[in-house]
């Protein structure tokens, strides 16, 4: 009896081992197929202008931000900001992050449209190593454009004397997890939608939508508070503003932008308990949209 529970023990050992060594196998030539695409697409992206031309117009938004901050200073002798670089570096973090979207995009369906995502997953890859790849590669390039930006306030700081702080980082930090997020919102649209057009006008909705549900309920109070719209309960505007304050709510744990924003508002009050919430809701945001991304391409096909 005690030696058929041995054997039965030792095959159930050998089983567990095989399984895990088989899961091994498999998860390395994934992260190798993966790398593979992500490789393809760095080197594709970096051989092409568009990337330093959206990099150069972010800086120059940003430094056009500070610069407007100097001129308040020149003109009232008083300035007031103990962030100068939060506000241009978040700037540049959305910027940054809706030019990778809409390429994660673009490169999807023009691969599907001209057949190399058919033959790459007849081969060595499948849906999750492809997706994954596109995913390194923006995570990235936006690495690469957050050390520039860094580099650009610190020599900034200095010509101006205005302070950067060591938390800086952190934001930059924030916008690679919010920019994951974009990207892979951009390829779960892609990989739903079928063609290149109808791709990008779903993915410039959303995003128009996320913006506006951010940023028009601020131009909504300031419009109440000089008088465009009536105080009177049927005022359209304050109806606007309820609708709008709804979508916010929504769009709060559906944008990686949004996320990121509080997750920066944490940053200031040095509240470490929400600065890693903001950043497990992003990184929850981006798992949603990836898996399901995965799952558009294998229920839809090449």
């Amino acid at each position: 009896m005690i030696g058929r529970n041995v054997i039965g023990w030792n095959v159930i050992g050998r089983g567990c081992r095989m399984a895990s060594a088989r899961f091994a196998l498999q998860l390395s030539d994934r992260l190798y197929a993966s790398w593979q695409v992500a490789r393809r697409a760095l080197i594709s992206t970096l051989y092409s202008p568009g990337i330093y031309v959206i990099s150069t117009l972010t800086l120059l938004a940003a430094s056009t931000l500070v610069l407007n901050n100097l001129a308040f200073l020149s003109e009232n002798g008083l300035l007031v900001l103990t962030r100068p670089f939060f506000l241009p570096a978040f700037v540049c973090g959305v910027i940054l992050s809706l030019y990778l979207s809409l390429h994660a995009t673009l490169q999807l369906v023009r691969e599907r449209e001209q057949g190399t995502l058919k033959v790459l997953l007849f081969g060595p890859v499948d849906g999750v190593s492809f997706l994954l790849g596109k995913l390194w590669s923006h995570s990235i390039l936006y690495g690469l454009a957050a050390v520039m930006v860094v580099l650009w306030a610190v020599v900034l700081g200095q010509m101006t004397n205005l302070l950067v702080q060591v938390d800086l980082i952190g934001v930059m930090g924030l916008g690679l997890l919010a920019n994951g997020g974009i990207v892979a919102l951009g390829l779960f649209v892609g990989a739903w939608g079928r063609t290149a057009r109808t791709s990008l006008i779903v993915l410039a909705l959303v995003l128009l939508l996320a913006l506006i549900a951010q940023f028009g309920d601020q131009a909504l109070v300031q419009m109440i508070n000089q008088g465009v719209g009536q105080a009177n309960r049927q005022d359209p505007v304050r109806f606007l503003r309820a609708a709008l304050d709804g979508l916010h709510g929504l769009i709060l744990w559906l944008s990686p932008l949004a996320q990121m924003s509080r997750g920066m508002d944490a940053l200031l009050v040095a509240d470490g308990a929400a600065l890693l919430w903001r950043a497990g809701a992003i990184i929850g945001q981006t798992a949603l949209y990836f898996f399901g991304a995965a799952w558009a391409l294998k229920r839809g096909g090449p």
